[in-house]
């Protein structure tokens, strides 16, 4: 039953879909416009299957995220990625890794990750995702040291999307700040974070990275208390996320 369920909406749902629709034009015998039609509503019904199948996918990615559960994140992209066929919709999925391996403070497989996504920045395709992309390189990049490019991938991601509305600059402003922490500006960087840990707009898993970046930049201030303060915070919103508020705060700067 286990086989069936993991199937189920995937690939056993549209066939049993595909079946009905063929017994039923096989039945009524209708004539060639009433079978043009049907085929085409047909067709129309599984494309919005598929189309409302990964739209819940990327929803309930995106609340893994949101909540610090990478590893349940991980195990979804692992299972979701068989399932994907196309370019354009394997991209998406190898952002939520690189996100979760993020969160893990596994910088090196997150970059594997967004390698792996093809997303280049400029590039038409995978448009939509270019802003995530990037802001998990940028996170990648500034785990590992590499400021140069973090930067350029900011420029280039990030920094073009800023006017717009919603939570963009609340993640590009976190993106700045693990810019200026890799660089050893601590206090620009507590500058930028501290208002942000208190957005509710924001995920306990977001607010629990937010913390471990002040936990960092109150150790690179030689703040002992802050950063303790800030360590334990994300710990509390970070449970099942150890690694990221201890790797978060020994990242090369």
């Amino acid at each position: 039953m286990g086989w069936f369920w993991r199937n189920f909406d995937t690939w056993i749902a549209p066939f049993g879909l595909a079946t009905v629709y063929a017994v039923f034009i096989w039945s009524s015998k209708p004539g060639a416009v009433a079978q043009v039609v049907a085929a085409m509503f047909f067709v129309s019904l599984i494309a919005m299957w598929f189309w409302i199948r990964r739209l819940r996918v990327h929803a309930g990615a995106s609340r893994l995220a949101a909540i610090g559960r990478p590893d349940e994140l991980l195990a979804l992209v692992a299972t979701e990625l068989p399932r994907r066929i196309t370019h354009g919709t394997r991209a998406p999925m190898h952002v939520f890794a690189a996100m979760a391996h993020n969160m893990l403070g596994d910088f090196a497989a997150a970059r594997r990750a967004l390698d792996e996504a093809g997303i280049k920045p400029g590039d038409k395709r995978n448009r939509s995702w270019q802003f995530l992309w990037g802001a998990a390189d940028v996170h990648a990049r500034a785990g590992l040291g590499d400021v140069a490019g973090a930067k350029q991938t900011f420029a280039k991601t990030i920094a073009p999307m800023r006017p717009m509305a919603g939570g963009i600059e609340l993640i590009a402003s976190e993106a700045e700040a693990r810019i200026l922490l890799a660089e050893g500006d601590a206090a620009a960087a507590r500058e930028r974070l501290a208002p942000m840990v208190k957005d509710v707009r924001l995920g306990p898993g977001a607010r629990g990275q937010l913390h471990a970046l002040l936990a960092q930049a109150a150790e690179q201030a030689g703040d002992a208390e802050a950063a303790a303060t800030h360590r334990a915070e994300a710990k509390k919103l970070m449970p099942h996320v150890v690694p990221a508020a201890r790797d978060a705060t020994s990242a090369p700067a």
